[in-house]
């Protein structure tokens, strides 16, 4: 007979220091104690140390946001996934066997696990493989050094149509496990499958723990497929890979940004590889995609700054216009560095070294300055339209900040309208209230107005209010477990009206009733909703602070409990008496009205 589910939650979590497991996500500070740990919270927008991280009570909480729980609860909330799939990569992180009895929890770990084989498998073809004999080639001419193919795990994937299926089979690694990652797909007929990735140079996405969870391909230059394909082929997006979100790299170059302040944002893979072989580990790129929200919140995790590397020819003119409109709305700061003409940053490092790309970096200036020059150039000899068209255009990229700012995000704003004031000779209230126009006309837009719309109907959607006792007996049972059972002889679950405590309370009945300790360690396993085990930590903590015995505490909720049902059944024998028509019922109603409330008096 194999261990219960909750001892072996147990020894998942004791196998997984919590500062070891955070400190992989984000960079951890000390303090003057030596068990206890800062960092710039995740969760929240945060621009100070606000989350605290105990190895003493192995705990975490942000005293911003108010996030706060376990290691598990920590990888569920950073990965936005359930306790079942947090516990599934706690375990594997640990070593730690799990029978494979729920599928669907492990799903992710398993699709991560093909994508660490098929890293491996590419990687071992890179190095090692006569097919890959044109990649390496490609890579000495790029400059690009054996250490950097090692750290950034490099791979190669051939030209042949099936080699990966076929590597597959021979493995016994799952296809459809492969196609959910999007590294194979069916025949169009239904009857075989197919490589994605044919004849590509390929880059491994890693999380921040650095596991690979998507691919990027860059097409050999001379390849047969050169004019039938893109030249860069990123993983779909799936559960584990969104390119709105991850930056190339950043797994590598995290350490370096923390302890320097910044990151810097480039274009290509190639360009990362570079930087990093030339000691400039602070780069990352993006994948294919503009710069979102979610980068930067990604980002601001780290840094307080970021650089913004723009190719010469392109002049960076939209690219600008959307990095001020997002970064406006976050607490960090955003600079613009332009490349000199007809160059990538592999290249300028290739052909000048790693200092002609630090003097470009060095040169970066602060992205509404750039974008003021811009205008200022634009607009030159366009009279007073000219530099009308410049201040809205201004105005029009900061009114997509928050319409009420908290402070630090309001003396951003005012300190941009000081220096437009200041650059355009116009007066600050002018241009304040020219603000006001641009808020009210963005507010009306579609899409804000859809977004309102939205929002409205999830708030429509929530339950009531959970009542003041059922949340006190939450409390008291998660924070003592010893007393499920006599509340499980006196209170049904069903009395319990809120559908989220009423889960957990069912919850605990049940691993009661088979022997198993009710404690928020089992229970973790039987709720998969991140944010009621959540609120669930929350709940168990207030009970254990409480001074109050818990047995009396327990009466006390239970005379509550009692108190509700007779008023229930009071009312239900109030609508049998006035609709009932028979005459001996209605005296039968009545009489038991008047002992109840005779026993009320007592």
């Amino acid at each position: 007979m194999g261990i219960d589910r909750a001892t072996l939650t147990r020894q998942i979590k004791e196998a997984n220091d919590i500062v070891a497991v955070i400190g992989s996500y984000i960079p951890l500070l000390p303090t003057g104690n030596p068990d206890v740990f800062k960092a710039v919270c995740p969760f929240h927008d945060d621009h100070r140390p606000s989350l605290q991280v105990s190895a003493r009570f192995q705990n975490f909480r942000c005293w911003a946001c108010g996030k706060k729980g376990g290691v598990f609860d920590f990888v569920m909330e950073f990965e936005k996934i359930s306790f079942l799939e947090a516990r599934a990569l706690l375990a594997r992180r640990a070593n730690i066997r799990l029978d494979d009895d729920s599928p669907e929890a492990t799903l992710r770990v398993r699709q991560r696990d093909a994508l660490r084989w098929a890293a491996d498998l590419f990687q071992d073809c890179l190095l090692n493989s006569p097919l890959a004999s044109r990649a390496r080639v490609y890579l000495g001419e790029r400059g690009i050094q054996g250490e950097t193919v090692r750290r950034f795990a490099l791979g190669y994937a051939p030209a042949e149509g099936d080699w990966l299926v076929q590597q597959a089979h021979r493995a016994s690694v799952s296809l459809d496990l492969l196609e959910q990652v999007g590294l194979v797909a069916r025949s169009s007929t239904g009857r075989g499958w197919y490589d994605r990735f044919r004849d590509r140079l390929m880059f491994p996405v890693r999380d921040m723990t650095g596991q690979p969870i998507a691919f990027g391909g860059r097409i050999l230059p001379d390849s047969a497929f050169l004019d039938k394909a893109p030249k860069y082929y990123n993983s779909p997006e799936s559960p584990l890979f969104s390119k709105s979100e991850i930056l190339y790299g950043l797994e590598t170059a995290r350490s370096a940004a923390a302890s320097v302040g910044c990151l810097v944002v480039v274009e290509g893979y190639t360009d990362v590889l570079m930087a990093h072989q030339g000691g400039i580990p602070e780069v990352v790129a993006t994948m294919g995609t503009a710069l979102t929200s979610k980068h930067v919140r990604v980002m601001q995790r780290l840094v307080s700054k970021v650089i913004l590397v723009f190719d010469a020819d392109d002049g960076g003119v939209t690219g600008v216009d959307r990095a001020l409109s997002i970064f406006a709305r976050h607490h960090i700061e955003l600079l613009i560095a332009r490349l000199p003409e007809g160059t990538d940053p592999c290249e300028l490092i290739q052909r000048q070294g790693a200092d002609a790309f630090r003097r470009v970096l060095a040169s970066a200036v602060d992205a509404l300055d750039y974008k003021l020059e811009q205008l200022t150039q634009r607009e030159a000899g366009h009279g007073i339209e000219g530099q009308r068209r410049a201040v809205d255009e201004v105005l029009r990229i900061l009114s997509l900040m928050p319409a009420r700012p908290d402070a630090a995000l309001q003396l951003k704003r005012d300190m941009m309208l000081t220096r437009l004031a200041s650059r355009f000779h116009v007066p600050e209230e002018r241009l304040r209230q020219r603000l006001v126009e641009w808020q009210r006309e963005e507010s009306a837009s579609p899409s804000r107005r859809e977004a309102a719309s939205e929002a409205l109907r999830a708030v429509s959607k929530r339950s009531a209010p959970a009542p003041r006792h059922e949340i006190e007996l939450v409390q008291l049972l998660l924070a003592n477990p010893g007393l499920v059972g006599k509340c499980r002889e006196r209170l049904r679950e069903s009395e319990i009206t809120h559908p989220g405590l009423r889960q957990i309370v069912e919850a605990l009945y049940d691993l009661h009733k088979i022997g198993q300790t009710p404690d928020l360690e089992a229970l973790q396993s039987r709720i998969s909703h991140a944010e009621l085990l959540r609120r669930a930590h929350e709940w168990r903590d207030i009970g254990r602070e409480c001074s109050v015995d818990g047995r009396k505490w327990l009466e006390r909720l239970i005379e509550v409990f009692d108190a509700i049902r007779q008023a229930k059944q009071k009312q239900q024998w109030r609508g049998e008496l006035t609709a009932v028509g028979d005459h001996d019922k209605a005296l039968a109603l009545l009489r038991k009205l008047q002992e109840d409330q005779v026993g009320t008096d007592r």
